[in-house]
């Protein structure tokens, strides 16, 4: 079924993964920024798109700072960006999507779009049994993009830090979901998890 944002009428898939149901799609809710400018604690979600071209974010959904994706709030499982009943998933929500799909080490590959149109070949594993469809969406660090088809970084709403986010990544070239934490600057992709 599709979730529209009302918002601004865009639309998402959605998908049923064990007791939770995901977005299909990344968010791409907000105004384009510069990559090189931060976001701000403003009336306007801002977001980024990869090189500064809008069209992927169409493609590939927006990139988004920690506190920028959160609303602001350092409460684990707020709603954040989300649309209404909606929320950026806890680390907790996100290890319980990797124990259904059999562990970090295959989940990656479940959850990553299959075929090399937004992944670099070889996309090792990628089945997207899941549903999830996962794309290669990238990254902004320090005012640069890096990454596009190589890596999938996912916020999660779980402090490691007062400087540093808990975050999920995936890569072309492994069937891994990577846990860590990274700097609340980086801007990273996001999915919502229905409350």
């Amino acid at each position: 079924s599709n979730l529209t944002d009302t918002r601004d009428g865009q639309q998402y898939p959605t998908v049923q993964i064990g007791t939770q149901c995901w977005m299909a799609k990344n968010l791409n809710v907000g105004t384009m920024i510069n990559g090189s400018s931060n976001q701000t604690n403003n009336a306007t979600i801002e977001k980024y798109c990869y090189n500064n071209d809008a069209n992927n974010c169409s493609e590939y959904g927006g990139l988004y700072q920690w506190d920028e994706a959160m609303g602001y709030s350092t409460t684990a499982g707020t709603q954040g960006i989300c649309p209404t009943g909606w929320h950026i998933p806890t680390s907790a929500e996100w290890y319980t999507l990797t124990d259904f799909l059999g562990g970090s080490s295959i989940a990656g590959g479940m959850m990553k779009e299959t075929g090399t149109t937004h992944w670099n070949s070889p996309n090792t594993g990628a089945t997207n049994s899941s549903g999830f469809t996962a794309l290669g969406a990238g990254l902004v660090y320090y005012g640069g993009f890096g990454g596009l088809r190589a890596y999938a970084d996912f916020w999660s709403s779980s402090l490691h830090s007062s400087t540093y986010g808990i975050c999920r990544y995936l890569a072309y070239d492994n069937a891994n979901v990577g846990f860590g934490s990274n700097i609340k600057v980086y801007g990273f992709s996001v999915r919502c998890l229905r409350n």
